[in-house]
């Protein structure tokens, strides 16, 4: 019987919070997201292969067109999920791997 007291407040606690995890704000979404991973390549393999486009700082990333290359990403994809929060520009500042905001997927809005 004292068991059946506990597992009743704790099943109605958990129900309370279901409509504030519903209602919560919907993030704000990338637009045109694609995806663009940043390389970091020897020159040799650059290349002999053709199949990477610099981005600067030595870094590399797929050429439109070759092998792992994406040009664009469907699906809705929020900015929080993007290259620097949705601040990162593969001509300009970008995360890069290890870096904590670093993802393969960038906002076409910048």
């Amino acid at each position: 019987m004292r068991k059946l007291k506990l597992v009743v407040p704790i099943g109605a606690a958990a129900l309370m919070l279901l409509p504030a995890s519903a209602m919560a704000a919907t993030p704000d979404r990338a637009e045109n997201p694609f995806v663009c991973p940043v390389l970091t390549l020897p020159d040799q393999a650059v290349q002999s292969s053709g199949n990477f486009n610099s981005i600067g700082n030595g870094q590399y990333t797929f050429a439109p067109g070759a092998a792992g290359s994406a040009d664009t990403f469907n699906g809705n994809v929020p900015n929080h999920a993007t290259n620097a929060d949705g601040a990162g520009s593969p001509g300009g500042a970008h995360a890069s791997p290890g870096d904590t905001d670093y993802t393969a997927i960038w906002s076409g809005n910048n």
